[in-house]
């Protein structure tokens, strides 16, 4: 596995292409699914506002799969969908690593509530087979057993809004974090060492925005969301949200984590 890993991350400086944090086919070998995969025959049905919005979902998922090829939480209610995808989260108690999520929140026309984990690459398959048939509505995959981070759900109100972080800004980290890990991963490393080498590459703050780990910077640019030239910010508790126009990187800290006054950046 080492030899893979080392390719893999050293096949592109860019962070789109960067996979470190996990398999580019298949499921990750850091994926910490918990148990096996469940059957669910009937699955739950939603339909998106458009063509358009059922390809922005493809693109979206096939941007995660390219970091980590696991699977996606999907939370309908209000006539909204949320999709989550894991990008970064600690692997055991002394793990130091943030959570850092990927979301998007799309449109529905039924009004729908389900809250479900499925893979990725079999939602992808069914959403581009809706496509090339012109079927409006869409169908969950089987759903797999509860991921980790799965488990944890972002605030909806209390943030508190920051200074915003130039896109450009959050391109270079990325680009730097990535340089780093490849620098250190060696040709033969174990799963502890590499886990210790992401862990302190992108739990590290971004040279401009102490409030911001790198590994967020990581996610906004391997799933798209760079395209404004600016991002904004916001915190809450141990918890600090990107905003785009193309969706949002939500990072969850360890318990007691403090970001401090604005002034501090």
């Amino acid at each position: 596995m080492s030899s893979r890993v080392r390719a893999e991350v050293l096949e592109s400086v860019s962070a789109r292409n960067m996979l470190s944090t996990g398999g580019r086919f298949g499921v990750s070998p850091w994926e910490g699914v918990i148990g096996c995969s469940l059957e669910n025959t009937m699955g739950h049905i939603f339909t998106l506002t458009s063509d358009a919005a059922r390809q922005d979902l493809v693109t979206f998922l096939e941007r995660a799969a390219r970091v980590n090829n696991g699977s996606a939480r999907l939370v309908a209610s209000n006539n909204h969908i949320q999709v989550y995808v894991g990008i970064l989260f600690p692997r055991g108690l002394l793990d130091q690593t943030p959570t850092v999520l990927g979301l998007r929140v799309f449109e529905m026309i039924d009004n729908q509530e389900f809250d479900v984990v499925v893979p990725i690459d079999a939602l992808v398959a069914r959403v581009k087979a809706a496509l090339e048939r012109d079927e409006k509505t869409l169908g969950t995959p089987a759903e797999v057993a509860s991921l980790a981070w799965a488990a944890i759900t972002p605030p909806r109100e209390g943030w508190r809004r920051r200074l915003g972080v130039a896109s450009s800004v959050l391109s270079m980290a990325a680009a730097e974090g990535v340089a780093r890990v490849a620098d250190a991963v060696p040709g033969s490393i174990g799963e502890s060492v590499l886990q210790k080498v992401r862990a302190d590459v992108w739990g590290a703050p971004i040279a401009h925005n102490k409030k911001i780990p790198a590994g967020a910077a990581f996610a906004a640019d391997a799933l798209g969301f760079l395209a404004d030239k600016n991002l904004q910010v916001h915190t809450l508790d141990n918890w600090l949200r990107l905003s785009s126009k193309s969706g949002y990187v939500m990072v969850k800290f360890p318990g007691g984590h403090d970001f401090g006054p604005d002034d501090e950046d």
